[in-house]
């Protein structure tokens, strides 16, 4: 059966008759008229009925009728001309009373909007969300073909390795045995380039079991890529053009090169590895002014940095962002009010007083707001990293029509963990740098990665790294991690062993397609551009999952559950 969409009444002419299929969103009692627009997802269309109707709203309809120009133009619908005079109808399905209107304004809460989002998908804006992601994907894949990649799929149940966050485990019948779903395609990608495959992408699902955020879910959808032979400018230069084919499809013209930032350059002058370059107010180092002053507060710290924030900060506000400061590893945030270069007069302003003035001076600051922190340099840059993105939620600074792409690079190779204990900073797969390769042994610390990610608008977009293709340097990064000549055999004895058959210089990088949707349909949360997310527990709602399974499953898999609240 040839149906006709809501939008194809634009081919037809005044008088013709057509058929529609559709559910009834709305429905008005007009005298002796019912009006009801009828959707689907290529447009609403206004119905009348010169009859008695019998269906509520949602009802999904059949109906045929005759094409008329209406009298008065809706102008917000692009069918808004027209208005078909039904002289039939059937009712397909019938719905229950629904438990919020199906429209772009909806007022429920998330919670419900989750539990039943197979309403909640049929508003107009989830539609859009939804094409906007399936064209993303359609211009990935088409560009990828034409440059000479393939596609290729990897397993989903695979093995557990440490790569940084918790595995999602799959336990099976083989009594103690568990797959892993996968963090990253990460050893599959290497080993096709191993395989000679050279150039290969996947649209990829990958799972981390990691604390929710908007911009994060426990099951994710990406962009991966490896290609041999290649640098990272290579890399780069293929991305960006990839890049300006998508912000195509929102009519952004970006420009290329994309601009180069170190990572230290990142943190020292946005407090972030993935800074919003929408705006200004970058952080200022204060500690040669305050460092040596007579105020206690300032004496004996690392670091000391502020924010100039060119607005002189109410008393709500100045609390608001103390409160972000404190979340983020400082002790304190002190605030100076300056107007027309001057301050209050206050007891920390009389011990600071002469450095204040040439902070004035030397930063030529007029009215405005200081912001400022000290203590150790890693704590004070995320507190005020922190503080500087909560001054653009509050003040709206960036223009949200704007897109900046920035490439951070220079990543250290390595990190402590909260244990202090040495952690990769990205995976134990990425080349140190030819600089700083000779420090592995004795000062890993010091050593760079040859990494690189990509941020746009203050989110972290991909990341990748040139790898490791020299068996004993994969085998020295594994050392410096702790693993055991045991543990490197039962967690990667099948990776080393490859690496003994001939590996190419390689290197790639993965990219979220949930959070570039989220970005260029401007929502707040990527749960807005998946189908059917988890809530921010990492709930399905609607299919009240994780759930448990029954005594039987657990025996024939040879797991005995624990109830963790008994002692």
């Amino acid at each position: 059966m040839k149906k006709n969409a809501n939008i194809d009444i634009l081919n037809f002419k005044e008088n013709d008759i057509v058929t529609l299929y559709g559910w009834a969103q709305t429905i008005r009692k007009m005298g002796s008229f019912n009006f009801v627009d009828l959707r689907d997802r290529s447009a609403i269309v206004q119905l009348i009925f010169n009859n008695k109707i019998d269906f509520s709203k949602e009802s999904v309809l059949k109906i045929t009728g005759i094409l008329k120009k209406r009298k008065n133009p809706n102008t917000n619908l692009k069918t808004g001309n027209w208005e078909i005079e039904v002289s039939s109808y059937e009712v397909l399905s019938r719905s229950i009373d629904i438990p919020f209107e199906i429209k772009d304004d909806v007022l429920a809460k998330e919670e419900t909007r989750l539990e039943y989002r197979f309403l909640d998908l049929r508003r107009p804006k989830m539609y859009e969300n939804l094409l906007l992601r399936h064209k993303i994907i359609k211009i990935v894949r088409d560009w990828f073909d034409k440059n000479g990649f393939l596609e290729i799929e990897t397993p989903i149940l695979s093995k557990s390795t440490p790569e940084g966050a918790r595995d999602y485990l799959v336990p099976t019948r083989n009594n103690g045995k568990f797959f892993a779903l996968p963090q990253s395609p990460q050893l599959y990608k290497q080993l096709l380039m191993i395989s000679g495959i050279e150039k290969y992408f996947q649209i990829s699902r990958a799972f981390r079991d990691e604390d929710m955020r908007k911009d994060r879910q426990p099951e994710f959808t990406q962009l991966d890529v490896e290609m041999s032979f290649i640098n990272e400018d290579d890399i780069f230069s293929l991305m960006e053009d990839l890049y300006k084919n998508i912000m195509k499809l929102i009519n952004i013209d970006i420009s290329t090169p994309f601009r180069k930032i170190t990572y230290d350059e990142a943190v020292d002058l946005y407090g972030s590895d993935k800074p919003d370059l929408r705006y200004e107010y970058k952080l200022i180092d204060l500690t040669k002014y305050l460092a040596s002053s007579n105020s206690p507060l300032f004496q004996n710290h690392q670091s000391i940095k502020g924010v100039i924030f060119d607005q002189l900060l109410s008393n709500k506000d100045i609390k608001i962002l103390e409160e972000i400061a404190l979340k983020n590893k400082t002790d304190k945030l002190i605030t100076i009010k300056i107007q027309n270069k001057n301050f209050n007069s206050n007891t920390l302003n009389d011990l600071i007083s002469l450095e204040l003035k040439q902070i004035i001076d030397d930063f030529n600051i007029k009215d405005a707001t200081l912001l400022i922190t000290r203590g150790e340099y890693k704590n004070v840059t995320q507190s005020l990293g922190a503080v500087r993105v909560k001054l653009n939620e509050l003040f709206n600074l960036a223009n949200e029509d704007k897109y900046e792409f920035a490439w951070i690079i220079d990543w250290p190779m390595f990190e402590l963990d909260e244990n202090n204990q040495i952690v990769s900073a990205h995976h134990p797969f990425t080349a140190p740098t030819d600089e700083t390769i000779k420090y592995l042994d004795n000062n890993p610390l010091k050593v760079k990665a040859r990494s690189y990610d990509l941020v746009l608008n203050g989110f972290e977009l991909s990341s990748g790294s040139i790898r490791i293709h020299d068996k004993d340097l994969q085998i020295k990064m594994f050392k410096v991690l702790n693993l055991c000549d045991q543990d490197i055999n039962n967690k990667f004895g099948f990776f080393i062993n490859a690496f003994q058959y001939g590996v190419p210089p390689h290197g790639g990088l993965a990219f979220g397609i949930d959070r570039l949707v989220m970005i260029l349909a401007k929502e707040s949360s990527i749960r807005e551009v998946i189908a059917f997310p988890k809530n921010a527990n990492g709930i399905d709602v609607m299919l009240d999952s994780p759930s448990r399974i029954s005594d039987e499953q657990l025996k024939e898999l040879n797991i005995k559950q624990i109830d963790s609240n008994k002692k």
